[in-house]
């Protein structure tokens, strides 16, 4: 019988008053659910069609509807961009602290979130390459590129250094396996530097006076990105040496290391070209460095490094390859949304290829741009495939069941 005073008596529902109660709800709505656990990983659709679409629009060979299926890609980048834009925003304006402090104590989610100023910049190339050229866009729109560049240039530096101090100050990874992830700061600022160099060449009717800066700025940019990387490198190694290949869930994270050379590498061919093929520093023509004397020396120079670096960027995208096939056979190789890091940093590298195939008019270089941009492709829709599948599934993106009251709930039953 129910206790009159409104309490629970034997054969009441004592169950209630041992229920573990958890700061956080077990079932959320479907809204709730996917702006909660918005991860930066989600960016990665921007850059990975904003890259096809870069590489669509300079392929060596062009024919009919091609322009099209470059604008196509790159507004399905625009598109994306806004709609994880605004979730990410109402991730931060919804759950404040706990947003930022589950990023900064995730060491690979803090790399990734150079992955939104990174699509920030893959939008500025649509701009540069697309909008301004087509008949009712003009200069006025290269001027708008031009500001996002700097805008662009603003948030790439101050997010590489927020993740640089915040690893330092809130995380000891020398007992940990390091993520492949923390490349992608390295990656964002090498592709200021490319979307510098694109802007420079291929922007409507822009002045000397005002690629300049951008052009020097990006060699600048181009410098932080090969040393800071060559520092993750040697850890990288080290940990291939003693500990082998990653886990078997960031297999696909390998292709990552391919980005920060692969994409130097195409910003000093874009930059060099600027200069010399474009007349930019002959236009300006100040000092002893910034004149047409200097730019065909240095155009040399650039195409001559990035040899160095589109070398040692192949043997990444070898390595990365041996090691998803090692996976495969061990049958340990299974899908997860780590794979969309398969398409942007192999991009940069196909990047580099289109431009050695304009610098030397090479058969060869054509041939291996067109078969690299095909597999982009392919993996983009092999992506977009398994990523349908997995959300269907109610396992990715709207997860309904809260992994942090689950969590609270499991360490409840530990104790």
């Amino acid at each position: 019988m129910a206790d009159t005073n409104g309490t629970n008596g034997a054969h009441g529902r004592p169950d209630i008053e041992r229920r573990p109660k958890t700061s956080e709800p077990l079932q959320r709505s479907a809204f709730r659910a996917m702006v909660q656990d918005f991860s930066p990983i989600w960016f990665a659709w921007c850059m990975n069609a904003g890259i096809i679409a870069i590489l669509m629009h300079q392929l060596p060979y062009q024919f009919h509807g091609l322009p099209v299926l470059s604008t196509i890609a790159f507004m399905i980048d625009f598109v994306l961009f806004i709609i994880f834009s605004v979730v990410m925003l109402l991730r931060f304006a919804m759950y404040r602290g706990q947003a930022y402090n589950e990023i900064c104590e995730n060491v690979p989610d803090l790399g990734l979130l150079a992955c939104w100023p990174i699509a920030w910049l893959t939008v500025t190339a649509f701009v540069s390459l697309t909008v301004s050229e087509a008949h009712w866009g003009s200069h006025a729109f290269t001027i708008v590129a031009y500001v996002m560049w700097w805008f662009g240039a603003a948030w790439v530096i101050s997010t590489a250094v927020f993740v640089l101090v915040t690893n330092t100050r809130r995380h000891a990874i020398q007992d940990r396996e390091l993520p492949p992830m923390v490349f992608i700061p390295t990656v964002a600022v090498s592709t200021l530097a490319t979307v510098g160099g694109l802007l420079s060449s291929f922007s409507s009717e822009i002045s000397a006076r005002l690629a300049v800066p951008v052009i020097i700025i990006s060699f600048w940019a181009v410098g932080v990105g090969i040393f800071l990387a060559m520092i993750i490198y040697t850890m990288i190694v080290h940990q291939l040496f003693s500990k082998g290949w990653p886990a078997p869930e960031q297999s696909a994270g390998m292709f990552l290391l391919v980005g920060p050379m692969g994409q130097s590498a195409a910003a000093l061919q874009l930059l060099g070209s600027a200069a010399h093929q474009y007349g930019r520093f002959g236009g300006y023509n100040k000092g002893t460095f910034l004149t047409e004397t200097s730019a065909a020396p240095l155009e040399v120079a650039c195409i001559l490094l990035a040899f160095l670096l589109s070398g040692i960027a192949t043997i990444w995208l070898i390595l990365a390859f041996i090691c998803m096939i090692d996976r495969a056979v061990k049958k340990e190789l299974s899908w997860t949304p780590a794979w969309n890091s398969t398409i942007f940093p192999v991009g940069t590298l196909i990047t580099s290829l289109s431009q050695f195939s304009v610098e030397m008019d090479s058969p060869f270089f054509r041939v291996m741009t067109a078969i690299g941009l095909v597999w982009l492709i392919i993996l983009f829709f092999v992506n977009l495939g398994f990523t349908a599948w997995k959300i269907l599934k109610g396992e990715l993106l709207i997860v309904k069941e809260n992994p942090r009251a689950k969590q609270e709930l499991a360490e409840q039953k530990e104790q």
